[in-house]
């Protein structure tokens, strides 16, 4: 994903602490890495309900068990083609073959409310709506932050956002392509294969993906 210019963790707003871990491979020197969600202190006793407990997101085969960094995936620098829209920056790249509708990571970042919602953010994805709900990967986050909208890279998505329940708490996480009844998908996502999806107004709170490139 392309990566706007980023302030310091420290001016963003009120956040518990989770565990860390060794950064992986290509990760920016001066943003957090996480390995599980950090949530704001501004969230309420609803919207914590909300998130732990939703009855309609029922749990999926997972990779989470794995430690991370993940070993499924690698942040690599955006070398080719010379039409790419995030040249000299990075996505996010199978480190081996990946078979259809496989897990590949959940998306980790700061989950907030409206109340700490950043409108300058464009990492920041729904994950309910109708709460104002959304994790945001701007300042912290995993290597899921660094996938790239299909569109002037390949003809289609290879990966799409799912709803997933991992360890009771519901997450948005990222899916290789199912076979689908045209055959889309069918061949998974081949090691090496960058990994795209498509940043539509279903999951992005602006519905924008274009922003000012800095580090990624």
């Amino acid at each position: 994903m392309k990566e706007k210019r980023l302030v310091p963790a420290a001016a963003g707003p009120a956040h518990g602490r989770p565990g860390t871990h060794l950064s992986p491979r290509n990760w920016p020197a001066g943003l957090r890495y996480l390995t599980s969600p950090e949530h704001s202190l501004s969230l309420t006793a609803v919207e914590l309900s909300a998130l732990r407990t939703d009855p309609t997101c029922p749990p999926r085969a997972t990779t989470a068990s794995r430690p991370p960094p993940s070993s499924l995936v690698r942040i690599m620098p955006v070398a080719a083609p010379a039409t790419h829209p995030a040249l000299g920056q990075r996505g996010l790249f199978a480190a081996r073959d990946l078979p259809p509708d496989a897990h590949v990571i959940d998306y980790m970042g700061f989950v907030h409310s409206a109340v700490d919602a950043d409108p300058r953010s464009t990492y920041d994805l729904s994950l309910d709506r109708d709460l104002g709900i959304a994790v945001d990967a701007t300042h912290m986050g995993n290597e899921a932050r660094f996938i790239n909208d299909y569109r002037g890279i390949r003809d289609g998505p290879n990966a799409d956002f799912r709803d997933r329940v991992e360890a009771g708490e519901r997450r948005m996480c990222v899916f290789v392509l199912p076979l689908g009844k045209s055959g889309r998908g069918k061949r998974g996502i081949r090691k090496g294969e960058e990994i795209c999806v498509s940043y539509g107004k279903g999951f992005w709170r602006d519905g924008q993906a274009e922003h000012d490139a800095d580090l990624h």
